[in-house]
């Protein structure tokens, strides 16, 4: 019998312990998606062949329920997904030193709130808090099975010759679980089988209530809990002392520093500008003063949205569609039904009623009694209010795949267009055209996003790997073919065995000596160059008075002296989220030499306290008040550089407990924001804030020293990028 037809036989008749069904797994470009329905969805990664050392597949052809993956060296793996769950690899052509393979797969966080996991059938919990130990498992076994709160059941049978471990990645400052595994390939090394299947584990489905009537936590306790809609309606009188209490500064029109213009040698162009004044970085408003922004991201109702289809029955209360609370629900008709934001459903209750444009003027003068000046990414403020109390803002440049003009990513590399498409070349013309030219003249904005934390670093891995269908492949080979004209000078200076360039169009190809990774390096400055060029020159087109921000790197995206260079070159602010606890200055800097000394964004961070507010996700500190201290450190310290012009936190609201909606049932579901689920401010974390934001204009110009947090964990950055 064929080897792949036995291993399909085998996988029809494996019999798993505990109530289950099939689950749905497709072959896709990055792995096999499990789709776990309520549960979650999994990405179980392609095999790693393990030799003398790990070769990944360098070509993927994925079609559903099948999968083919070439390795350097001429190996091969066949996958093929049964109807019943079972999953068929077949291997061949195999090099001599492949004796085992690898898979992985990551598990969201939420499983650490009630969640098991075991190993033929004995194991533990999945730990709230950080473990001692990073490993909570390591050793052989066949069956593994996670369980969440529900007792929702994932379980995957493997080879009985595998090695299994599970990790808490925490260890890493990655707030996410990882499995893996290695099997051994038999003595004929052709065939291995693996069954994923969901359902329930012992005694059924649990009915568990995670969320109360206000949108909470149920069973945490923490100080500031609100206990009933009474407390919300009484809130309404008290909180207007409590904003009142701030004194901050003055500000000119915008926000921006009275009289340092004039003091500073600003000029007035009517617009946000950047300006350098001895060796110090000014971001410049409208009216020629000075203006550190101090911005906001997701200025309004956003991720508080949930995902409640499917899992209702983890709510004290969800209202009717049609009634009192219909504005809670999603305004967008994909959604509907089926996104619901507690938050509103509290505001609507604490006054009457919730519509965008209330709740926004209501938050500007709120978050600017704090010293916040200006909203930030994914902001979306409505134009009145806005306009009304004269708020500035950002905005993001269109290149996505959601709008009428879709520009696509590369296959692989996140938020990267392919510039060599004239596809993507006309559609970023029209999008820009549509989008770009009503908000050319209006002062109160700031400037463009490009795009937001982009896979950058990926695309001199993926590239290669593609097919002659993407035209950033075929200008690689013609790059190849220009530099190197003979295909045995290639073949020679990367190690392959090609018969031609135009081979090379449909071939992986591996990146594995020095002169590959030249050339790789080369390309990858042609594509940016070509791609940031483009962005320029066509927003240029249409909007000649407002800045382009950068891309919103994360740190390690930004290490990269070639990218800096690059987007130094094309934009006119350098942006990085960058989530860390101590400062790394030298980290900073480098980026700022690179980049040309560019001035600079730190575009995206936060901290969250768990215990003080019942939200599990996020980057964690130990109360609300050190959010607040981690916060100054980091913005005063940050200040005092010279060229960091700004910052945005990251977000207006707490995320909702059952997670941000468009993850569906994977959602972040952080402590994030300046406001609870409840609308209460974290008081002791934002009265901290404000501290730094009513004094930043004396940190920038160097007239107050910046302050440092004494605690050890924020004076050592965790940021190891080098």
């Amino acid at each position: 019998m064929d080897p792949l037809k036995r291993v399909l036989l085998a996988a029809a008749v494996a019999v798993l312990t505990g109530p289950a069904m099939c689950a749905t797994v497709s072959a896709e470009n990055d792995g096999l998606r499990i789709d776990g329905g309520s549960l979650g969805h999994f990405v179980l990664s392609y095999p790693v062949l393990i030799g003398n050392k790990e070769h990944k597949p360098i070509e993927t052809s994925a079609a559903q329920s099948h999968a083919t993956l070439k390795y350097d060296g001429g190996s091969q793996v066949e996958i093929i997904i049964g109807e019943n769950g079972g999953i068929a690899l077949s291997f061949k052509s195999l090099t001599a030193d492949v004796q085992k393979f690898k898979m992985a797969m990551l598990i969201d966080f939420h499983f650490a709130q009630g969640g098991k996991w075991s190993v033929d059938g004995k194991g533990g919990i999945f730990p709230p808090e950080k473990p001692a130990k990073p490993h909570l498992f390591q050793g052989n076994g066949k069956g593994f099975q996670i369980l969440d709160v529900e007792n929702r059941a994932l379980t995957m049978t493997v080879p009985e010759t595998s090695y299994l471990q599970l990790s808490d990645n925490r260890e890493w400052n990655w707030k996410i679980f990882g499995w893996m595994f290695i099997t051994t390939l038999g003595g004929d090394r052709s065939a291995a089988e693996l069954k994923v299947a969901v359902g329930t584990g012992e005694g059924g489905l649990k009915q568990v209530v995670l969320v109360d009537e206000l949108g909470q936590d149920r069973d945490g306790n923490w100080p500031g809990k609100v206990k009933d809609a009474a407390e919300l309606k009484a809130d309404v009188e008290s909180e207007k002392a409590y904003y009142a209490g701030f004194k901050a500064p003055p500000p000119d029109a915008f926000g921006g520093l009275p009289g340092s213009g004039t003091t500073l040698g600003l000029q007035k162009t009517g617009f946000f500008h950047v300006e350098q004044k001895a060796q110090r970085w000014h971001l410049v408003d409208p009216d020629g003063n000075a203006f550190f922004h101090l911005g906001i991201c997701s200025f309004g109702a956003s991720d508080d949205f949930t995902f409640v289809k499917g899992r209702e029955r983890v709510y004290a209360w969800l209202p009717p569609y049609d009634g009192e609370f219909h504005a809670a629900y999603h305004p967008e008709k994909y959604w509907s039904r089926d996104v619901f934001s507690f938050y509103l459903a509290n505001v609507i209750r604490k006054y009457g009623k919730a519509d965008a444009e209330t709740v926004a003027a209501r938050m500007i003068e709120r978050v600017r009694a704090f010293g916040f000046n200006s909203g930030g990414a994914f902001s979306g403020i409505p134009k009145t209010p806005r306009e009304a109390a004269h708020f500035p803002y950002v905005g993001s440049l269109p290149i996505n795949p959601w709008n009428e003009f879709k520009i696509e990513s590369l296959p692989g590399v996140r938020e990267t267009f392919d510039p060599f498409d004239e596809k993507n070349v006309s559609n970023l013309d029209k999008a820009f055209a549509r989008h770009i030219p009503p908000a050319a003249d209006d002062p109160l904005l700031i400037g463009y996003f490009l795009t937001n934390e982009p896979a950058h670093e990926d695309l001199v891995k993926v590239v290669p790997t593609l097919k002659a269908s993407v035209v950033a492949k075929r200008r690689l080979v013609q790059m190849l073919q220009e530099k190197h004209k003979t295909i045995d000078a290639f073949n020679q200076a990367w190690g392959l065995h090609a018969d031609s360039f135009e081979q090379l169009n449909d071939m992986g190809l591996a990146v594995k000596t020095n002169d590959a990774k030249a050339d790789m390096k080369a390309y990858e400055e042609l594509f940016f160059e070509a791609s940031h060029r483009l962005i320029r020159d066509t927003f240029r087109k249409y909007d000649k008075n407002h800045m382009l921000l950068g891309d919103r790197w994360q740190p390690q995206t930004a290490d990269n002296e070639q990218l800096c260079r690059i987007v130094g070159k094309y934009c006119d602010i350098v942006s990085v989220n960058y989530y860390t606890n101590g400062v790394d200055k030298d980290y900073l800097s480098r980026l700022h030499q690179w980049s040309g000394n560019r001035p600079m964004f730190l575009s995206e961070f936060h901290w969250c306290a768990p215990k003080e507010s019942g939200l599990p996700g996020g980057k964690d500190v130990a109360s609300q008040q050190e959010r607040g201290l981690a916060y100054r450190n980091y913005v005063e310290q940050s200040a005092a550089l010279g060229f960091v012009t700004g910052i945005e936190w990251f977000t207006l609201l707490d995320q909702a407990r059952t997670g941000r909606f468009f993850e569906h049932y994977d959602g972040e579901n952080a402590n994030c924001g300046l406001f609870s689920v409840a609308d209460r401010p974290w008081k002791p974390m934002v009265e901290e804030m404000a501290k730094t934001n009513h004094a930043i204009y004396k940190i920038l110009l160097g007239e107050q020293k910046p302050f440092e947090y004494d605690n050890t964990r924020f004076r050592n950055t965790d940021v190891k990028v080098k």
